[in-house]
């Protein structure tokens, strides 16, 4: 019964207390106004939705100016014209011809494996010691899987222009690499393989291989980690690594994964290929794309 009395008296005070306290006006002029419920709202800040979060966790390199050199183009390769249709729109289309066909008319004609593959390069920048770019080592892989039966696109529309036309930086690379590798999928309906070039950056000791009289740049197998699409292409790509390596040992660096996505969710066919480093001399890159040409076409006839 005490305790009851004392709640009660308790309860009054409080009561008194803030009834000669601005409490209860302050209370009363909040409900009267508009916002009362706002109060109590959180509203979410807007974002841009063409930028998603994958997008920022794709890991980025260095980048430079880059050119395809004349002697690394298909020779069926038709030159755009920039003063009629934007170069950052377009995608090269395959060639018809392997290259140096006319010192093959009279070999047996290459065999035509029935196979379709995609390369492109996401930092189409990434550069090698004496000026070349990834650009330039795709082109040269493409002449080799050509040669080979493989049917090649080569893609070298102009991401930068993409990007700069669009406002964005190259910081959102993969977005215009997205685009265009959606773009083909729709042009070509499909690909037994697709191919996303680069170079690493690492320490001279580490980018290249010497067999004999000949080096080469390793190479590395990367797959994107949060990608759906991820134990799969682990899979394949670690298939392809030893097949690689089994031609010349020791060329292949252990497959790496890593928490991004690379755009590798798009299709389970879809491998990022790192070939040596900015210091590698061109020389043991365009050994090392024959190399891996080798593994592809062995890789998608097996």
């Amino acid at each position: 019964m005490k305790t009851s009395v004392k709640i009660v008296c308790k309860i009054l005070l409080l009561a008194g207390f803030l009834c000669i306290t601005p409490f209860f006006s302050g209370i009363n002029e909040i409900m009267n106004q508009n916002g009362f419920l706002n109060a109590f709202v959180y509203y979410q800040h807007t974002f841009d939705e063409g930028i998603s979060i994958k997008d920022q966790m794709n890991l980025l390199s260095y980048h430079a100016d880059f050119t395809i050199e004349d002697e690394f183009k298909f020779k069926t390769t038709q030159e755009r014209n920039p003063q009629t249709q934007d170069s950052s729109d377009a995608t090269t289309q395959s060639p018809s011809e392997p290259p140096h066909a006319d010192q093959r008319e009279e070999e047996e004609p290459v065999k035509d494996s029935g196979k379709t593959v995609y390369i492109y390069n996401t930092h189409q920048g990434e550069g090698y010691a004496g000026g070349q770019t990834v650009m330039d080592a795709a082109a040269i892989l493409g002449n080799e899987l050509e040669a080979r039966g493989i049917h090649v696109v080569l893609e070298n529309a102009d991401f930068n222009s993409y990007l700069k036309n669009r406002g964005l930086n190259y910081n959102q690379s993969y977005q215009a690499s997205y685009n265009y590798l959606n773009d083909a999928l729709v042009n070509y309906g499909g690909f037994d393989l697709i191919i996303d070039l680069h170079r690493d950056a690492i320490p001279r000791e580490a980018s290249y291989l010497k067999v004999g009289d000949k080096q080469y740049a390793k190479m590395m197998m990367v797959i994107g980690g949060l990608s759906d699409h991820a134990e799969v292409i682990q899979k394949e790509s670690t298939t392809l690594s030893d097949i690689i390596d089994a031609k010349v040992h020791g060329i292949m660096r252990t497959p790496m994964v890593r928490e991004a996505y690379y755009n590798q969710q798009v299709s389970e066919r879809m491998m990022l290929i790192e070939c040596g480093g900015d210091v590698n001399p061109f020389e043991e890159v365009r050994g090392s794309m024959s190399i891996l040409a080798d593994g592809i076409y062995e890789y998608l006839v097996r």
